[in-house]
C-alpha cells in the first residue's frame, strides 16, 4: 500500500471518530462537518496524482501535518492532565512552524523563499507563543472553561476533536504556502517581497498586543475601549496583523512555479480573521461587556480594514 493511501486510511478513520462522537449540541457544528473530511480529500487526491512537483509538495505537506498532529496530540495529553486546554492557545503558533520546518527536512533545499519563510514563521510563532503563556497556563479561560462544564463526562474525549483537531486542521491547510515556499528554488524577486508584507503584519500585530497589554495593566479593562494607537486605525489589528502575514507566506510561495495554487489559504485565513469566527466572536463579546462605549467606538472606527473610515451617522454594523 502507497504511503499516500495509508495515510487516507488513518484520515478516514479519524474522520469516522470524529463525526461519530460529534454531540447533538456542540457549537459550530458546520465547522466539524466542513473540516473533518479535509484530510480525508486532500491524501486520496495527492494519492491520484501523477509523480512529478505537485506530488513532492503534497508528500511534504502530508508529513508536516503529521508533525504538527504529534505536537497537538501531546498538548491535548498535557492539557486533558492539567485541566487546562488553553495550552492550544500556546501551542497554535508554533503549529505552522512545525509545518514548514517538517515539510523543509522532508524535502526543501535552503533557499531565499525556504530560509526568509521558515524564519518569518518561527518569529511570529514564538513571539505569540510566548505571550500568551503568561495568559493561559495558570488555569483554564474561555471558551474552554464554559466548553468543559457543557460537556461532561464526554468531554475528557470530545476535547480532542473540539480543540486540538478543528483548528489543527485549519492551521494545516493556511499553512500550505509555507510548504511551497520551503520548496521553493533560489532565485526572484517574491520572496522578499512576501517578508516585507509579512514584516507589516507582524508589526502591526505586534503593536497591537503590546498596546492592549499596556492599556490592561493600567486597569483599562474595567468598562473602558482602548482607541488610541492602532486601535485607532481598525478594531481588529490583531486580526489584521496576521491576516496580513499569511499574505506575505504565500507572496513568498510564488516563487515556486505551482506556489499560485496555494491562493485559497490566505484568502481563508482572512475571511476567518475578520468575518467568519475570531473577529465576530470578539465583537459579540464587546457589545456584551462594553454596552454603549463600544457601540461609539463602531461607530467612529472601521471593524477589519482602515477604509472606508465611517462617518458619524453609520450605525453600529459599519
Amino acid at each position: 500500500m502507497e504511503w499516500e493511501m495509508e495515510a487516507a486510511v488513518a484520515a478516514a478513520v479519524v474522520m469516522a471518530a470524529w463525526l461519530i462522537l460529534l454531540p447533538r449540541d456542540a457549537r459550530g457544528k458546520a465547522w466539524h462537518y466542513l473540516l473533518a473530511p479535509v484530510p480525508l480529500v486532500v491524501a486520496l487526491g495527492i494519492w491520484a496524482l501523477s509523480p512529478g512537483p505537485l506530488r513532492s509538495m503534497g508528500a511534504a505537506w502530508i508529513g508536516g501535518g503529521v508533525a504538527a498532529l504529534s505536537l497537538l496530540l501531546l498538548t491535548w495529553t498535557a492539557g486533558s492532565l492539567a485541566r487546562n486546554h488553553g495550552f492550544m492557545d500556546i501551542v497554535y503558533p508554533i503549529a505552522p512552524a512545525f509545518i514548514a520546518w517538517s515539510a523543509w527536512i522532508l524535502a526543501g533545499e535552503m533557499s531565499v523563499a525556504a530560509a526568509l519563510a521558515l524564519l518569518a514563521v518561527t518569529l511570529w510563532g514564538g513571539r505569540l507563543s510566548w505571550q500568551t503563556l503568561g495568559q493561559n497556563h495558570a488555569q483554564e479561560r474561555e471558551p474552554y472553561a464554559s466548553w468543559r462544564a457543557r460537556g461532561g463526562s464526554r468531554w475528557r474525549f470530545w476535547s480532542l476533536f473540539q480543540v486540538y483537531l478543528l483548528q489543527g486542521t485549519m492551521i494545516w491547510l493556511w499553512s500550505a504556502p509555507l510548504v511551497f515556499a520551503v520548496m521553493a528554488p533560489d532565485g526572484g524577486a517574491m520572496p522578499w517581497l512576501g517578508f516585507a508584507v509579512w514584516a507589516c503584519g507582524f508589526a502591526l500585530q505586534t503593536a497591537a498586543d503590546r498596546q492592549l497589554a499596556r492599556f490592561r495593566a493600567a486597569g483599562g479593562g474595567r468598562g473602558r475601549i482602548l482607541d488610541q494607537g492602532v486601535w485607532a486605525l481598525v478594531r481588529q489589528p490583531n486580526y489584521l496583523g496576521e491576516a496580513v502575514m499569511w499574505w506575505g507566506y504565500f507572496i513568498c510561495a510564488l516563487a515556486h512555479p505551482l506556489g499560485w495554487i496555494s491562493i485559497g489559504a490566505p484568502i481563508f485565513a482572512t475571511w476567518f480573521m475578520g468575518f467568519g469566527s475570531a473577529g465576530p466572536f470578539k465583537e459579540r463579546h464587546m457589545a456584551r461587556t462594553r454596552g454603549e462605549a463600544w457601540q461609539a467606538y463602531c461607530r467612529r472606527t472601521p471593524r477589519f480594514f482602515p477604509w472606508p473610515r465611517p462617518r458619524a451617522a453609520d450605525n453600529i454594523g459599519s
